[in-house]
């Protein structure tokens, strides 16, 4: 009976990390009404001390450049993909193509399963994490798992199994030609759907073209999933480095419609307490424009 419980877990953590829907059919959860602040009642590890997103406050990070560079393997190969409207985000699922990151002090090599977003309804919002202090409009996350587990499914019952790299975007005069392609496909998933069917097929594109110019300089932490479950099962690290994107690109992310049949924006965890958990960089953060401490709870 045992192996069976953590069998159907495993599974329904499989279907949260892969489209990021409900780990049950008839629990709900959201942004609104539903939201971040009530996560924990239904979903008890939502509770737990290492929680994630936070607020990275540079003065208090630890530099250690020995993590080094992270390296990147197969994000400059065209790869086959499909996006769809979750209900709580754009997805992006690796359908074909090897993608994987290794060193930068992770513990292992990570494959990449799928890329998502979360925005604001303005612009002065929209990140998960936040740096000393200030949200920024759209936060990417590229989601791994640990290949020297036997699959996906044991990845997901390792403390360290995913490792997710974060981007913040900011506001440029000109649109982000690179992201055309994903931004050209959102008014066909305008409507939240649970069948696969409703994916659209993207056209072949490089992950690191999504990316900011030989992206190198990160913070590291350990922490959770940012949607429930809330599994703390992640090796963060959240690039310095920005993307661009222009406002009138913003705002196609925003014509998304939810699960609830409204406007899906603000679809964001507040940060989360550090509870004592050290957030190290691979850069020294003394050379960053702004190293103070920012608002205590990581808004503007």
């Amino acid at each position: 009976m045992m192996r069976e419980i953590q069998l159907h877990k495993c599974a329904a953590l499989i279907l949260l990390v892969l489209i990021q829907v409900n780990t049950t059919a008839s629990v709900h959860w959201g942004y609104d009404n539903d939201g971040p602040s009530r996560w924990s009642k239904i979903f008890p590890l939502c509770g737990k001390i290492r929680q994630s997103p936070i607020n990275i406050v540079n003065s208090k990070a630890k530099v250690r450049s020995r993590l080094g560079n992270i390296t990147m393997i197969g994000y400059d190969k065209p790869i086959t993909t499909k996006i769809r409207n979750n209900g709580h985000t754009a997805q992006v699922d690796i359908t074909s193509g090897d993608v994987f990151i290794k060193n930068g002090g992770l513990p292992g090599k990570y494959k990449l399963l799928q890329l998502h977003f979360h925005w604001g309804s303005d612009n002065g919002k929209g990140s998960e994490h936040t740096i000393n202090g200030e949200q920024f409009p759209m936060e990417l996350h590229l989601v791994h798992y640990l290949t020297s587990a036997a699959g996906v499914g044991e990845a997901l019952t390792l403390p360290k199994g995913l490792a997710v790299i974060g981007f913040m975007f900011e506001i440029s005069k000109d649109d982000n030609k690179e992201y055309t392609n994903i931004i050209s496909a959102l008014s066909q998933i305008t409507k939240y759907s649970d069948r696969d069917i409703f994916s659209v097929q993207l056209a072949e594109f490089a992950v690191g073209d999504l990316l900011p110019n030989n992206p190198c300089h990160f913070y590291r932490y350990l922490g959770s999933l940012t949607t429930p479950s809330c599994d703390e099962i992640v090796v963060w690290s959240v690039f310095k480095e920005k993307i661009k994107i222009s406002k009138r690109q913003l705002d196609e992310f925003r014509k998304l419609m939810s699960s609830e049949g409204v406007n899906l924006q603000n679809n964001f965890r507040p940060v989360q307490p550090l509870n004592g958990r050290v957030v190290q960089a691979n850069f020294n953060v003394a050379d960053t424009e702004d190293s103070s401490e920012g608002k205590e709870n990581g808004r503007r």
